[in-house]
């Protein structure tokens, strides 16, 4: 019975993403109802054989929160490369965010190429997402670990891993590992190293 309704939900899910304005490969799998918010002006691609999982039955270390793909200013773009799995993620954009093919983000991350809010000179905050935005790109074949934090301004290199919990502010190398807060780089071991990494 679970089978079925899901087969009845998922063409629905993808028809209200792309009510949204998200462009949304025939392929794409939605577990759960995402949110989706692409302003008019903003680019939203989910390739072929994305994986997005917003309920717990379909990844049981998702919490209470729902994956989220919020794309805020006319003229940002993120991308979401074929292969890509998504669970009870948050990515927000005013610039540009490109996850790559293969690449896996676990439950609770969060992806934020804006500080959302920059100081005034009268003690005030601004809410000018764009004004302290800086591109983020993810490589192909990343692990993203759950709860990590990916800041503004990061490219993580292809196969890198990002450890569950990190915050990520700097670069991370291909076939690297970045653990911590803040989080730091070494080489990955070699078990967790793709072929053509190794």
């Amino acid at each position: 019975m679970l089978v079925l309704i899901a087969a009845i939900r998922r063409p629905l899910y993808r028809w209200y993403a792309k009510m949204r304005r998200a462009q949304v490969h025939p392929s794409v799998v939605m577990n759960g109802w995402p949110l989706i918010r692409c302003v008019p002006g903003g680019v939203m691609k989910l390739g072929k054989d994305v994986r997005i999982n917003t309920s717990v039955r379909s990844n049981p270390v998702i919490g209470r929160k729902r994956t989220s793909l919020s794309v805020l200013v006319s003229g940002a773009r993120l991308e979401i490369e074929d292969g890509v799995g998504l669970s009870g993620v948050c990515i927000s954009v005013a610039t540009s965010v490109r996850v790559g093919r293969n690449t896996l983000v676990g439950a609770d991350a969060l992806i934020c190429d804006t500080d959302f809010h920059t100081p005034l000179p009268d003690g005030s905050w601004s809410n000018d997402v764009a004004a302290s935005s800086r591109p983020i790109s993810i490589g192909e074949g990343c692990f993203i670990g759950t709860r990590a934090i990916i800041l503004k301004g990061v490219t993580i290199g292809d196969g890198a891993v990002v450890a569950a919990g990190a915050v990520v502010s700097r670069d991370v190398p291909q076939a690297h590992l970045a653990a911590g807060n803040p989080a730091t780089n070494r080489p990955l071991p070699e078990r967790w190293r793709h072929g053509r990494d190794a």
